[in-house]
């Protein structure tokens, strides 16, 4: 059933998707691991810092009926990134 799902996808959007993909991962196959790592990290830490700190907190927050540290939205971006940065960091 997997093959037949597999070449089902490679039949009719295989073309396509070669012609977009195969350039990007030539030229992503030139970058060298330890430099993906860390721009996967700064893409994190850039994000959490934008939302934590730049975006404005009402925009951010808007239409939550509790008005509590624990409902804003800019903590809990912070919270759950900080999982992946510490996975990226641990296995580089």
């Amino acid at each position: 059933m997997e093959d037949a799902i597999t070449a089902f996808c490679d039949k009719f959007f295989g073309h396509a998707l070669r012609a977009v993909f195969v350039p990007i991962n030539d030229a992503l196959g030139m970058i060298p691991n330890w430099m993906a790592g860390w721009c996967g990290v700064g893409i994190f830490v850039l994000t959490m810092i934008w939302v934590g700190l730049i975006l404005n907190p009402k925009y951010v927050n808007r239409g939550r009926p509790y008005k509590s540290i624990w409902t804003d939205l800019r903590l809990w971006t912070v919270i759950s990134m900080t999982p992946h940065v510490v996975v990226y960091f641990y296995f580089r």
